[in-house]
């Protein structure tokens, strides 16, 4: 679908739609620290396509993880953050400016199964007593920045080595938040400088990101509430039904 004029195309229910989508995927974000990416991708995408979404979702989630890393900035871990960006942001640049000549099915396909491995992953570490530290987080932040020039919800491949590295509820989502916004910021740009983002996709996703910030501070009001365990375990569940998510994006 090409949009033209976004809100008069789409028509109120649809944009109703979308709002309430938004409020309840950055619910879940600003609780998790993962999942509302790629769960308001999946809602999107239905509406305009699977590659007209991830430069919508970019500009949506500036603003998201923009509110996430103000409602949960104390807590915010500079090195950890600066460990992962450093090697990510020319990586994002690199396959962002190749984006457009990726088909949608070949992007959903290494997500899903990259997304689903990580899960093994995170429980393999775990079990070996593995602790992750700053060198992880670069060779991490290599992987994350490759696969996040074309795509959504790459940060849960970060979950299980920003968990081994120490980070956990306000300083997992406050630092990945922070990560994801400079992605998103770079992405953007690239996006911007190849034309693959016109102004009526900043619109919708300009809105599309105020509408998750309610959603961000009443899923922050909840993380504060539930344990490390907790919280561990809603992050695989999450990760499981965002790798599902890309298969079936795949498929169709």
């Amino acid at each position: 679908m090409q949009i033209l004029s976004v809100f008069s195309d789409l028509g109120f229910i649809t944009i109703a739609l979308i709002t309430i989508a938004a409020l309840l995927t950055s619910s879940v974000h600003g609780a998790t620290g993962v999942a509302g990416g790629f769960l308001m991708t999946a809602v999107l995408a239905s509406i305009i396509g699977v590659k007209p979404v991830v430069p919508v979702i970019s500009i949506a989630l500036l603003i998201s993880h923009s509110s996430r890393v103000f409602f949960n900035s104390a807590a915010f871990d500079r090195s950890a953050f600066l460990a992962i960006t450093i090697p990510a942001v020319p990586c994002i640049i690199l396959t962002a400016w190749g984006y457009g000549k990726m088909s949608s099915s070949f992007i959903a396909v290494v997500l899903g199964v990259v997304v689903m491995l990580s899960i093994p992953l995170r429980y393999w570490a775990k079990s070996k007593n593995i602790k992750a530290g700053k060198r992880t987080l670069q060779g991490a932040g290599v992987v994350y920045g490759l696969l996040s020039g074309f795509s959504i919800g790459v940060g849960v491949l970060l979950s299980p080595f920003m968990l081994g590295y120490g980070l956990a509820k306000e300083a997992f989502v406050a630092t990945l938040a922070a990560i994801a916004l400079t992605a998103n910021i770079t992405r953007a740009l690239v996006y911007s400088s190849t034309s693959q983002l016109d102004t009526n996709y900043i619109l919708l996703g300009i809105f599309v990101g105020v509408m998750t910030i309610p959603g961000n501070w009443f899923g922050r009001s909840y993380l504060r509430k539930i344990s490390n365990e907790k919280h561990a375990t809603y992050v695989d569940i999450l990760t499981f039904i965002g790798a599902l998510n890309f298969f079936w994006l795949a498929w169709h």
